[in-house]
């Protein structure tokens, strides 16, 4: 019979022979079965986990666990622990949905939200960041058009005059087609909860319009509560313009709610973290509305996932240590808990507002001319300066030396003059000759070029933060928390930070993997409440989980509070190092603490320059 199968659906692969048994016909189409049957047999533990518990999604039925067992060649006490497994692993979705076992038989029971919530989690983890590509999902919906969807979906945003996100329109799809599977399978969404608002939304008429296009092509029929979820899901990707010039013109289109919440976090973060933020309107204003959209997925469990999320950890940890600030005080005022995806989208209204005050800072030097000269001598030498700092200063006039009142009204940042003259205010000045000889440039030079120096100077000094007594080498833990419990204690123990340091660290970990990828790992807390800034180094003998990536290479954080501002320069300093995979291997190399430290400076030296 199965061999009658076999040739009925793969084209006489296979040959009866009386005296000799059976031979194979075809060659290559028995190899392409052979493929496409280990594709789907899972043979690690890890993937054989999220078979069992695709199938307790996917399946209509209770499944059996002896047919399991054979289906994926294992024994029935390899499954029973897998079940455990798969316990632990679910316990993060409510405490709702339960793997239950009944005899020989196993289902998952739990609330449908939170089933399709796990659901959508597997989906676009297995994508391995490519989640983008809506080849992906086909195999999953097997009876499912997703390109159906996706034509149906771009047709209605068109018509509606209705802006998504580019970078989330896949991710609706597959929320969308994860929705007409369940319902096919006769799971419905127990009773939604909503605000009777949502009926004369854009929304609402986009999603039952959508609805009767899936009706038709699938043969479903979509009860009320799934079209206020589609809705939902619509609303939580949408893009908000930001249209409103000033806070006031804000406040007559956002509920006070959000503007409330909006004004706290950006408080909280000039606050913490010594960033004058307070008067950027488009920070606010972009937040308000983030938070709106965000607090809606949150609230409903809509995934929203983030294809740059592990560059923007990577590349800009500071930003993104903000960020996990700010998500820990939303918690605080909101109960509701940001995940990694939504503090990666969060962390680019923080970015964008960062940048424009570097910006700020990095506009042209205001000048001051002060000239005792003749009115020739006077306009060549203004001629010469600004010809060669043209790129770098703008000089506010020509004064006199006597007339102070009108300089300190130009607010200048730098004062050149041809005579010495006594003042008080609190500007660099430099006395120059007429001519603008080459040691004045070099004078001139020395003040423009400052805030790079300090920056030189912080990368020949951060080596003092790193101590031989919280330095660990050829060291082994079971996984991160160990690793963290063992670092922070011993920080601990050597008097640098406070008992609740160690939990912080935990606690900041909960919130976010500080892994980086490059095999490194930068755990710190949320609170900088270190005695004294110092970095904890630790070199495993062989590379551990940690979060997404593998880590041997280990950089505890301990800062003190008056250090709060030091923590960018240092994540920039090290970027240069662990965002490099020839500067990694180069310090898990070290021999000792005094070789790590050599091997530090002289990293810097040859590739910092």
């Amino acid at each position: 019979m199965y061999i009658n199968s076999l040739d009925k659906s793969n084209g006489d692969i296979i040959i009866s022979h009386n005296k000799n048994g059976y031979m194979i016909n075809n060659c290559k189409n028995i190899n392409n079965l052979i493929m496409q049957d280990d594709v789907n047999i899972p043979d690690v533990p890890d993937e054989r986990l999220k078979y069992i518990l695709k199938k307790l999604l996917f399946c209509k039925n209770n499944i059996d666990i002896f047919d399991l067992a054979d289906e994926i060649n294992v024994s029935e006490s390899t499954i029973e622990n897998d079940i455990k497994k798969i316990r632990e692993m679910i316990k993060k979705y409510g405490s709702n949905i339960k793997v239950i076992k009944n005899s020989s038989y196993i289902y998952l029971q739990g609330l449908e939200k939170d089933k399709r919530k796990l659901l959508s989690d597997i989906l676009f983890n297995e994508t391995n960041g490519d989640f983008l590509n809506i080849e992906k999902y086909k195999r999953y919906f097997k009876d499912i058009d997703l390109n159906i969807i996706k034509s149906h979906l771009n047709k209605l945003l068109k018509k509606y005059e209705y802006t998504i996100n580019e970078m989330t329109i896949i991710n609706l799809i597959v929320h969308i087609a994860i929705t007409v599977d369940r319902i096919k399978k006769h799971n419905i969404l127990d009773m939604y909860y909503t605000s009777n608002d949502i009926l004369n939304t854009i929304e609402y008429k986009i999603a039952c319009d959508l609805c009767d296009k899936l009706e038709e092509n699938f043969f479903i029929e979509i009860p009320p509560r799934e079209k206020l979820y589609i809705s939902h899901l619509i609303f939580s990707k949408k893009i908000f313009k930001n249209i409103y010039s000033n806070k006031y013109e804000l406040e007559k289109n956002i509920e006070p709610y959000f503007i409330i919440i909006t004004e706290y976090l950006i408080d909280s973060l000039c606050r913490e973290f010594s960033i004058e933020l307070q008067n950027d309107h488009l920070l606010f204003s972009g937040l308000c509305f983030h938070i709106k959209a965000m607090y809606q997925r949150i609230k409903h469990d809509s995934t929203l996932k983030n294809p740059i999320l592990n560059d923007l950890k990577r590349k800009y940890p500071y930003i993104f240590d903000i960020t996990v600030f700010l998500a820990n005080e939303f918690y605080k005022l909101t109960d509701l808990k940001m995940d990694e995806n939504e503090m990666g989208y969060f962390a680019l209204h923080i970015g964008a507002a960062l940048e424009r005050i570097k910006e700020k800072q990095n506009k042209k030097r205001k000048v001051a001319l002060v000239c005792s000269s003749g009115h020739i001598t006077s306009n060549v030498l203004y001629s010469k300066i600004k010809s060669i700092y043209s790129n770098r200063v703008e000089i506010e006039g020509l004064f006199s030396f006597l007339e102070i009142d009108l300089i300190k009204g130009k607010k200048p940042d730098l004062i050149l003059s041809t005579v010495p003259f006594e003042h008080n205010l609190q500007i660099d000045t430099i006395v120059i000759s007429p001519f603008l000889n080459d040691m004045d440039i070099k004078k001139i030079n020395s003040i423009l070029d400052k805030e790079i120096n300090n920056k030189k100077n912080l990368f020949q000094d951060v080596a003092q933060f790193f101590k031989e007594d919280i330095f660990f080498k050829d060291i082994r833990f079971k996984n991160e928390f160990e690793a963290i419990y063992f670092m922070a204690n011993k920080l601990f123990e050597k008097g640098y930070v406070p008992k609740s340091y160690i939990n912080n660290v935990i606690e900041r970990e909960k919130l976010s993997s500080t892994s980086l990828g490059n095999l490194t790992a930068i755990p710190h807390p949320i609170l900088m409440d270190a005695f004294e800034t110092v970095i904890s180094t630790a070199i495993l003998n062989k590379p551990l989980e940690w979060g997404c990536h593998k880590v041997q290479l280990i950089l505890m954080f301990a800062i003190k509070s008056g250090d709060r501002t030091k923590l960018n320069d240092l994540f920039e300093h090290l970027l240069y190092i662990i965002d490099n995979v020839e500067g990694v291997n180069y310090l898990l190399e070290s021999k000792n603490f005094n070789d790590f430290k050599l091997r530090l400076l002289n990293y810097e030296s040859n590739y910092m320059k």
